[in-house]
């Protein structure tokens, strides 16, 4: 997998549905039906985070399914093996990375990217990397062939934003609620604003997430011209109470929790190809 699949999803379908999982939560077999799971209720993407114990971006839910994973014995190492489990069960399918920064310093920014690349990931999004800091990152995974994301919010400027449209080749993440990760309810007339004042900025895809948990929200960044939907937050809640019913049929419970969080928004996902 590389940037190139990216592009292909793109010309194929308008709209990307994006559920997130931390690779390894609750435990590295579970994930990975879980990410089976996803795609057969209709997502055409995944977003996927590498554990990290001091996750800065994001809120409670997605903390914890962080220290899941890692409790669950998600290392990098282990989660790149769930990663290429992933993408050998679904070739075609981008698997888009979410990486705290410690974690591609600590393996090197070279060795991350070709690991990545090889494992099946499409694209990278370092959200603790600050721009300015992170031309050489840039500069390795446009060699790599692994595409390039940067996050930016509803208090970006229009000049900002082109400046950083201008270095990404695989989307613009845009964080559709001020603030840490985290479901939130109501608020769609906003959302479409945000949404279409950063496409009308850009000339790369959009990305939105951190907050979306309805379909209304899903809806409302796809009419506004999103190309990419991430659901995480409200996913992380669902894994969490499944894991929650203890060892006995705990997998199936997971997995049921989260279809049934995930499948309202993907039925609403349908509708815009």
């Amino acid at each position: 997998m590389s940037r190139s699949h990216l592009e292909a999803a793109y010309a194929g379908r308008r709209h990307h549905l994006s559920p997130f999982l931390v690779l390894g939560d609750p435990t590295l077999e579970i994930s990975f039906e879980l990410a089976k799971r996803a795609i057969a209720l209709g997502a055409t993407m995944l977003e996927l985070g590498l554990a990290y114990g001091d996750p800065s971006a994001d809120g409670p839910a997605i903390q914890k399914a962080n220290l899941r994973a890692l409790g669950g014995g998600a290392t990098t190492d282990a989660a790149l093996e769930l990663l290429k489990r992933i993408h050998s069960a679904f070739p075609s399918v981008p698997l888009n990375l979410l990486v705290y920064g410690n974690l591609v310093h600590a393996r090197g920014f070279a060795r991350f990217a070709r690991d990545a690349v090889e494992a099946g990931a499409s694209s990278l999004l370092v959200p603790d990397v600050l721009f300015e800091e992170g031309a050489e990152l840039r500069a390795i995974c446009k060699e790599a062939n692994l595409g390039h994301a940067e996050l930016v919010g509803p208090l970006t400027s229009r000049d900002r934003l082109a400046e950083l449209a201008a270095a990404v080749d695989a989307y613009m993440y845009l964080v559709a609620f001020q603030g840490v990760t985290g479901a939130r309810t109501g608020g769609t007339g906003a959302l479409s604003e945000l949404v279409q004042r950063t496409v009308l900025a850009v000339d790369v895809p959009v990305c939105v997430g951190f907050g979306l948990s309805e379909g209304a929200h899903v809806a409302a960044a796809f009419d506004a011209g999103g190309r990419v939907a991430v659901v995480g937050s409200h996913l992380a809640n669902a894994i969490e109470a499944g894991a929650a019913a203890g060892p006995l049929g705990r997998g199936e419970r997971v997995l049921e929790a989260f279809e049934r969080a995930l499948s309202p928004l993907a039925e609403v996902a349908k509708r815009y190809p």
